[in-house]
């Protein structure tokens, strides 16, 4: 029905992209109305609209922020457009697992972090939609949800539906972008009503992270050639990169790539923690001192004043 036209607007379907680098360079228009249509919603929101509300002053949005939620989109919008996007659908299972990651592990932090804490009062107030902030990302539901969408989404069976359903493919992206929210959201919250994990926990967090991400990485590395079937239609293998070599970098991109990740998240958490605990503690023990000299200097000077006067 859409033969007609001369671009590919859907994967299912088309031709496979040719020339040096292999992609059709076109970018879905789904992709980009939904990309477009979030950011123009954001800076909508903390921009004119918040500015025409009363008592905008106590509703602050930085600059900082605006980059950081531009940054986001700037991600995703590499994440799912040409060339990273032709690369996954129709040759390599290891461009599809960084796509997997950037909407996951960059996009959502970046947006995490260009979304002020005022936005969020309206599903905290209300009874209804605050489960959504409160219960559903804490530690414990954002582990066991994370761990399931990363399972069942690298399955074969469902993994394959995906590239031949676009959109079950929509949903697949929908539900990393999910992930990342309920990944992110225990370390980054800004609402005080669901406060941050403590320092700790935040490790013990990540480094619980790192075992399935290993589990399904390791199943990903050492299962034969072939474990996705789609790959398999592919008539060329650019560069020639081969289904067994291709499927070992998609599984330590998954195992290495993220483990990596998880680790370095945890040296920088608890370097900052010891960190402002030594300082925390440095700065009690120089307030101690403090006390101890005021306290004896105030009793060396009523030592010195009781002393009796000699008579001449």
């Amino acid at each position: 029905m859409l033969s007609f036209l001369p671009i590919p607007i859907l994967h299912v379907g088309g031709p496979e992209p040719t020339g040096p680098l292999y992609t059709h360079w076109i970018l879905d228009p789904r992709v980009a109305l939904f990309i477009v249509g979030l950011t123009g919603l954001y800076l909508a929101w903390v921009g004119p609209l918040n500015r025409r509300r009363p008592a905008s002053e106590s509703r602050p949005v930085t600059g900082g922020q605006v980059r950081w939620f531009l940054l986001g989109s700037l991600v995703m919008l590499i994440a799912l457009g040409p060339p990273l996007d032709d690369w996954s659908h129709f040759f390599f299972v290891s461009a599809h697992m960084i796509q997997h990651l950037l909407l996951m592990f960059v996009v959502i932090p970046c947006w995490l972090k260009g979304i002020p804490a005022w936005v969020y009062r309206p599903i905290v107030d209300r009874p209804w939609s605050r489960w959504m902030l409160l219960w559903l990302p804490r530690g414990v539901p954002s582990f066991l949800i994370v761990v399931a969408i990363m399972t069942l989404w690298h399955l074969p069976a469902l993994y394959d539906a995906t590239l031949r359903n676009e959109p079950l493919h929509t949903f697949q992206h929908l539900c990393f972008l999910a992930a990342g929210f309920l990944f992110y959201w225990p370390l980054m919250s800004v609402v005080p009503e669901a406060p941050q994990l403590s320092p700790p926990v935040k490790c013990i967090y990540l480094f619980l992270q790192t075992i399935p991400a290993g589990i399904i990485g390791a199943a990903i590395t050492y299962a034969g050639p072939g474990l996705y079937p789609w790959y398999e239609n592919a008539t060329v293998r650019p560069w020639g990169i081969d289904l067994k070599t291709d499927q070992e970098i998609a599984g330590l991109t998954m195992w290495v790539g993220m483990n990596t990740l998880f680790l370095g998240l945890i040296s920088i958490i608890f370097l900052r923690w010891a960190t402002r605990e030594e300082a925390s503690d440095k700065a009690a023990h120089q307030a101690a001192s403090r006390r101890r000299r005021l306290a004896a200097n105030q009793g060396v000077a009523d030592s010195s004043g009781s002393q009796p006067v000699s008579s001449p």
